[in-house]
């Protein structure tokens, strides 16, 4: 079991680095806006391309997958397919950009709701957090859908602002993860 736990919290700490990218490009979109819309679209495809692969390799990854990561591949293929269609969108409106990451947003809460509802079956503690921070991720997508400050904030930087808290928020869930990495397998088994 040893064994399994340091891979899982190895697992974690890679995810980590999925963290600082999408705050890194989170930046990227708010600080500089007067990026092409084309080039902004293809970065967000390339992130959610990205992270796609990362969930399929870590669905995959070493038998961990069929028992934890069971989620990451309906997840991982949805991000795959939407980065691609995102790259390549025949589309050259900016608010394509915002259903995109709208959806995966949406999907990313989604994945969260699920191992909150896990954890409160196995009545472990964290599941309110998990549950919460789905919750706000599902909610960020909503906004960026509609984007209800048109004249306020152009879509690249609410993107941009939207991926930091998601960053923030992924980043909250692996160190939770990480930290807890015993208990949470054990409700997996």
């Amino acid at each position: 079991m040893d064994k399994v736990i340091k891979r899982f919290e190895g697992l974690m700490l890679s995810s980590l680095l999925f963290v600082f990218l999408d705050i890194m490009i989170g930046i990227l979109f708010l600080k500089y806006t007067e990026l092409s819309t084309q080039l902004n679209v293809v970065i967000l495809g390339s992130l959610i391309l990205i992270h796609g692969l990362f969930y399929l390799i870590r669905y995959f990854y070493d038998g961990l997958g069929c028992k934890f990561f069971a989620f990451d591949l309906i997840i991982g293929v949805a991000s795959f397919i939407l980065g691609i269609f995102t790259i390549f969108n025949p589309f050259s409106a900016l608010k394509i950009m915002g259903v995109f990451f709208c959806i995966w947003l949406i999907t990313s809460g989604i994945e969260k709701i699920f191992y909150g509802f896990k954890f409160m079956k196995a009545q472990e503690d964290i599941y309110p957090l998990t549950c919460f921070i789905g919750i706000l991720l599902i909610l960020m997508g909503l906004i960026a859908l509609i984007n209800p400050f048109k004249g306020f904030m152009v879509i690249t930087r609410l993107v941009g602002l939207f991926l930091i808290c998601s960053g923030i928020f992924d980043g909250m869930v692996c160190l939770l993860f990480k930290r807890r990495a015993k208990q949470i397998l054990n409700i997996f088994r």
